[in-house]
């Protein structure tokens, strides 16, 4: 494969050369096969011959070429750079080797990796790993919901008891009671619930598993969170449509993003359900998506518009690499894995919001066209329980902070103003 590569005699003489020429070819056929261009091919395979060259200099073989050596690499060339002048050769010098030590391990040329020291949990962690089943299989909690749980109550296990043994028994309604507090005064808004909430899960699972005594879970202050204080982040019909104007394009990057902008700004969609998306998630048939909310693990079918469709149908056919994952969204460049969290998809909103020109904030992201979305409804007459069945609320409070935005429904109850047409 090589000589398909690269057509000077000169380079594919140098690359052929021992103590990893015989290994190179392997490693552009691996690279080829995660979907590697060409280009990117090239690169890892010069920088696969100099770090040869360096081996020879340096009498090492190719049974050395592992992470030290890579590591004693690196710092040769950082040496060699010379002070106050730019970097940029470093990268092209250096690219790719973690690629070519996988390689070598594949081919027994190198040992395999020790494997990573493992430290026997504490008696915290084999508590903690309980309450993570407690939290799946009695509360259903998600999993990321049971992360977040899990790290607050490690802090009030941590701060309890230290290194030392659990003893359960010795907790106190006032510790119980400063941790939550103290906890909920680092958070905002209906932050301020979570640790509450999650101390108060650990200890009736504390209960269940007849650990601790019931009452003391009533120690659990409940933080007060102002449901409409504040007015939900959403922006204009003409900004949503600049900004989808401002992203479309032919790459398939552009394809990616005007696809889960759009699932976004039309369908109202969260961040993790577009993660989330399956092919098969997609009724091409009967024009529709089916949508699964690990939030209150339900499904949800929304209508699939003609935009929308033609979107992704276009991102599909002439934007999506080539792929054995069954996501719907995968990263731009290779090895083109589906994309990871939520934050993946954020970002593209983010950075979408940004270059149309719409006020940044602190909540600008995917969440603006959620709000977006339930305002323009609400605005326009249709029913709580139909935006609630749209966004996937699992309760009509959630959705009623959307009333707030319906200023002429609002006109029509506000008292008159005591101070006249002031």
């Amino acid at each position: 494969m090589i000589e398909t590569l690269f057509t000077r005699a000169g380079i594919i003489t140098r690359l052929q050369q021992p103590p990893l020429g015989s290994h190179l070819e392997d490693l552009a056929a691996s690279l080829k096969q995660q979907n590697y261009s060409d280009n990117t091919i090239r690169g890892y395979l010069r920088s696969a011959a100099r770090f040869n060259v360096w081996l020879v200099e340096n009498q090492l073989s190719v049974a050395e070429a592992g992470e030290t050596a890579v590591s004693r690499y690196f710092d040769s060339l950082k040496k060699a750079t010379v002070i106050g002048e730019p970097t940029v050769q470093f990268p092209d010098q250096a690219v790719g080797l973690t690629h070519l030590v996988k390689i070598l391990r594949r081919n027994l040329v190198l040992a395999p990796a020790a494997p990573p020291m493992t430290v026997p949990p504490t008696e915290c962690e084999r508590w903690l790993g309980c309450f993570d089943q407690y939290m799946e299989r009695v509360i259903g909690a998600a999993p990321t919901t049971r992360d977040i749980y899990r790290r607050i109550v490690r802090r009030f296990v941590e701060e309890r008891f230290g290194n030392g043994p659990l003893n359960w028994t010795l907790i106190k309604a006032e510790q119980v009671s400063q941790f939550v507090t103290k906890e909920a005064a680092t958070r905002k808004g209906f932050g301020r619930k979570v640790p509450a909430v999650a101390v108060r899960a650990a200890l009736r699972s504390l209960v269940a598993s007849g650990d601790l005594r019931d009452g003391l879970q009533a120690a659990v202050p409940t933080m007060r969170a102002w449901k409409h204080a504040a007015l939900p982040r959403n922006i204009t019909k003409d900004q949503v449509d600049r900004v989808l104007v401002d992203c479309s394009g032919n790459d398939p990057k552009a394809r990616r993003n005007l696809a889960i902008l759009l699932l976004l700004a039309k369908l109202g969609l969260r961040a993790k359900e577009v993660v989330r998306l399956e092919l098969g998630a997609i009724d091409w048939k009967e024009g529709r998506l089916l949508i699964h909310t690990s939030k209150n693990h339900c499904e949800r079918a929304l209508p699939l518009s003609q935009e929308v469709g033609s979107a992704l149908a276009t991102y599909l056919m002439q934007g999506r690499p080539k792929s054995t994952s069954t996501r719907v969204f995968l990263t731009s460049q290779a090895p083109f894995e589906p994309l990871v969290g939520a934050s993946a998809v954020s970002m593209v909103a983010k950075r979408a919001l940004l270059r149309s020109g719409v006020p940044s904030g602190p909540l600008l992201g995917a969440h603006t066209f959620r709000h977006t979305v339930a305002s323009e409804m609400v605005c326009g007459g249709v029913s709580f329980k139909e935006v609630a069945d749209v966004l996937g609320h699992e309760s009509l409070a959630t959705t009623a902070i959307y009333a707030k935005l319906d200023l002429k429904a609002l006109a029509q109850v506000a008292l008159p103003w005591a101070g006249g047409g002031r």
